[in-house]
């Protein structure tokens, strides 16, 4: 469930559009909000801060397979 979760989310992450940190789930697995395309969970490495913006393309987010 949790990768094709993932696989969903890269899908649609391909825009420059910045979202905002709303929280941090676990280690490396963040939910981030835009008003106009909604909530997306992402897992990465990098660590981001609460509150922040971010375009998706500059975090490295993990892809499982």
């Amino acid at each position: 469930m949790k990768k094709l979760l993932i696989l969903i989310l890269l899908l649609i992450l391909t825009g420059c559009i910045k979202y905002q940190v709303v929280q941090k789930l676990d280690d490396n697995i963040y939910h981030l909000y835009n008003k106009k395309e909604g909530a997306v969970v992402i897992i990465t490495p990098d660590k981001l801060e609460i509150n922040k913006f971010y375009n998706l393309k500059q975090i490295k987010i993990i892809n499982e397979r």
